[in-house]
């Protein structure tokens, strides 16, 4: 018995019924639901974390688009001759180090967030350190998706540099 219903598949049959497809019912929304209870769990706001992961992952997309790019640019240029501009992209080829950097990143952007909130818990001078770590995470993902996106050139170099400007602007402490 699952809250009055004969299985957990009765159960979420009900909950979703104009949702047909069986593997979104039996694997799909067991997941989301396990992941939100943890993260109520885990985290003071389980959608600001997954906003922060949405970002994290956004960054991640750009940053790799963002090397594939350099990495066409440097075999252009250097089959062209061009050796001042394949000095000048050659760092920032696509290179398969970079996913574990973007893992413990998240990672530990998450560990410390599950920290400050315990913490919170004993102690009501670690409360406020919620606040400033998950805007500084914010910040830092904002900064890094316009950075990006600059690099690539689909923003301008000075919108690059006022977002830069007012997000360290307002989490200085």
């Amino acid at each position: 018995m699952f809250f009055g219903y004969i299985s957990i598949n009765a159960f979420f049959s009900t909950l979703f019924k104009s949702i047909t497809s069986s593997f979104v019912v039996k694997y799909l929304t067991p997941i989301i639901i396990s992941l939100n209870i943890i993260f109520d769990y885990l985290f003071i706001n389980a959608g600001g974390i997954y906003f922060l992961m949405v970002l994290y992952c956004v960054d991640f997309i750009l940053g790799v688009a963002k090397s594939i790019r350099f990495s066409i640019l440097a075999r252009r240029f250097k089959k062209e001759g061009l050796v001042e501009a394949y000095n000048e992209v050659k760092d920032k080829v696509l290179v398969s180090k970079k996913f574990p950097r973007f893992l413990l990143s998240l990672l530990s952007a998450l560990l410390i967030l599950t920290l400050l909130k315990f913490m919170g818990l004993n102690a009501i001078v670690f409360v406020p350190l919620y606040s400033i770590f998950y805007s500084i995470f914010i910040g830092g993902q904002f900064i890094s998706i316009v950075e990006n996106l600059g690099e690539m050139e689909l923003v301008s170099t000075e919108l690059v540099k006022k977002v830069k400007q007012k997000i360290t602007e307002r989490i200085k402490f």
